[in-house]
């Protein structure tokens, strides 16, 4: 059966294409996010797709990234209202129903089986959180930062300080490998975070995720020597992408797992390709 998600689109994607094109040369000003740079490193014209055409990528991310943003939401919301310890098990239970995009899903298996997962990991970490003492500053916080007259940001889904006293960045992992100490360490994205938080305030912090699939929680330390070379690559990310004069697809094998890839008219083309040439 022919999958008419990739093998048909309108012509007016042409057109919107041009003008997100046009709207990304004359806001380049912009603040750039972890994300960004790396859509934009894997292929420009994903950072264009990615930046403009954020509704019809909800179908193409699938279970596993509706699973993510709804647990994630769901503890961001008790977090706001005093944290996980002061809600009951059926209140976070509801609150992350409410939030899961059952329309990721595969089918009706999929859905029971990634609903299931979430409680179950909400539900443990819950438990696990009503013995920490690490005091909870802020919820969902964004934090932005100039390097060399570039704009950056980024986002902790909390920020605590331990009982040590030292300033700690937080996110939500729900993913079945998540990043250990060393790949942690050489994450972007976390190391992007830390990078602006620590321009913001006059500590260092350190980055924590916690792995809610695993039931850990893994920790990561900077100094200042990697930061530098954090911002760097941040700084020739967001340099290329000032650059940049048409953000021309870059076709490889990563086009088939594209989250945009239904937007993308160099895609679908050659989608359209395969397809009357009997390929797949």
């Amino acid at each position: 059966m022919v999958n008419t998600e990739m093998s048909v689109w309108s012509p007016m994607e042409d057109e919107n294409e041009g003008q997100w094109l046009e709207q990304v040369r004359t806001t380049l000003d912009r603040p750039w996010t972890a994300g960004n740079l790396n859509d934009f490193n894997l292929c420009p014209r994903k950072l264009l797709l990615s930046l403009f055409s954020q509704s019809r990528q909800r179908r193409a991310l699938g279970a596993s990234q509706a699973l993510q943003g709804a647990v994630r939401a769901a503890l961001v919301a008790a977090d706001q209202q005093g944290g996980v310890g002061e809600w009951s098990l059926e209140k976070l239970r509801d609150e992350f129903l409410h939030r899961f995009d059952k329309a990721a899903c595969a089918d009706s298996l999929e859905e029971e089986q990634t609903e299931r997962l979430g409680i179950n990991m909400l539900a443990r970490f819950q438990a696990e959180q009503r013995g920490r003492t690490a005091e909870l500053l802020a919820v969902d916080e964004r934090y932005e930062a100039i390097f060399e007259g570039l704009h950056f940001a980024a986002v902790a889904d909390r920020v605590e300080r331990d009982a040590d006293g030292k300033l700690v960045v937080a996110r939500y992992d729900v993913t079945s490998k998540p990043p250990g100490p060393e790949r942690l360490k050489k994450e972007f994205s976390m190391g992007l975070l830390i990078a602006i938080v620590a321009a913001t305030r006059d500590e260092i912090p350190s980055g924590r995720i916690y792995a809610l699939r695993p039931g850990k929680v893994y920790d990561v330390t900077l100094d200042e020597a990697e930061l530098v070379v954090v911002r760097g690559r941040a700084i020739m990310a967001a340099r290329l992408i000032q650059a940049d004069t048409d953000f021309g697809a870059r076709a490889g094998d990563g086009c088939r797992w594209c989250r945009v890839r239904s937007s993308c008219t160099a895609w679908q083309s050659r989608r359209r390709s395969l397809l009357d040439a009997g390929g797949a």
